[in-house]
């Protein structure tokens, strides 16, 4: 694992807004006054920068697809759940993919993000809070997914979360894990670097000349995978998606007999377990 940093975020400068922190992770103070940030600067989903939309656009036709592999035939509804769903590009794309045959609920610890993605899921599909806890124990999904919030997730904290998530899963059913945040594999010297570089980032940002907010975690692929051996899931398979930005993806399933294969547009290693 590695720290890393963050000085803007969708286009927006964290100093225009509030106080940064080296040393502290960004809390959910941080994150209520950066979105009513970005609802001043941004009216609807559509203005957001175009590059981060296709980026998300693609991701949300691959997994639409990855969740359709669930589908036993067309009668059938998937219920789907969101961790993390921040202002719901990817939620509202995913919707438009499903055409209909999602039952989406969604996740998000707090309530200030969701001012868009109210207009499309019902108050009675969010859960606001931290997860497992916020969650209901009588709701179970086909399928679970993370987009671009593990970074942001201390390692106990991820690991006891998705230990407990695979418990409201239906047999047979997936978590995925859509990663942004991807560290290759380090030697030594490239550890020490990196060290010495946080030194330097430490100085300017006290310094006041580069203000810096710790943003979180980078894991590499072989972290990754045993952070998913750890919580019990079984299938594992990983690959990086051909969406502009190589992103991650991790998944594991519950082991029932169930078993996807990967995407011909995807580099998927698998494990068995």
């Amino acid at each position: 694992m590695r720290r890393f940093y963050q000085e803007s975020w969708q286009g927006i400068p964290f100093t225009h807004f509030t106080q940064t922190h080296f040393f502290h992770l960004a809390d959910a103070k941080f994150y209520s006054v950066f979105y009513e940030e970005l609802f001043r600067r941004y009216q609807n989903w559509d203005d957001l920068p175009e590059t981060w939309r296709k980026n998300k656009t693609a991701d949300a036709v691959w997994l639409a697809e990855r969740i359709k592999t669930h589908q036993k035939d067309e009668s059938h509804s998937l219920r789907v759940l969101s961790i993390g769903s921040g202002v719901g590009y990817m939620e509202r794309m995913l919707i438009r993919e499903m055409r209909g045959s999602i039952e989406l609920y969604v996740n998000e610890p707090s309530t200030v993000c969701m001012k868009w993605l109210r207009r499309l899921i019902p108050s009675d599909k969010i859960f606001i809070g931290l997860p497992p806890g916020c969650l209901s124990p009588d709701i179970t999904y086909d399928v679970i997914y993370l987009s671009a919030v593990d970074y942001g997730i201390p390692q106990a904290q991820l690991e006891h979360t998705l230990d407990m998530l695979r418990f409201l899963l239906r047999p047979g059913g997936e978590i995925i894990c859509l990663s942004a945040s991807l560290l290759k594999e380090e030697n030594l010297l490239a550890s020490f670097v990196n060290f010495a570089k946080n030194i330097l980032r430490g100085m300017l940002h006290y310094l006041g000349i580069r203000r810096q907010q710790f943003w979180g975690w980078r894991r590499t692929k072989s972290e990754y995978r045993q952070l998913f051996r750890n919580c019990g899931y079984k299938n594992i398979e990983d690959g990086i998606l051909d969406d502009g930005f190589k992103t991650y993806w991790i998944c594991g399933n519950t082991g029932d007999g169930f078993q996807v294969q990967a995407s011909d547009e995807t580099e998927a290693p698998k494990e068995q377990n």
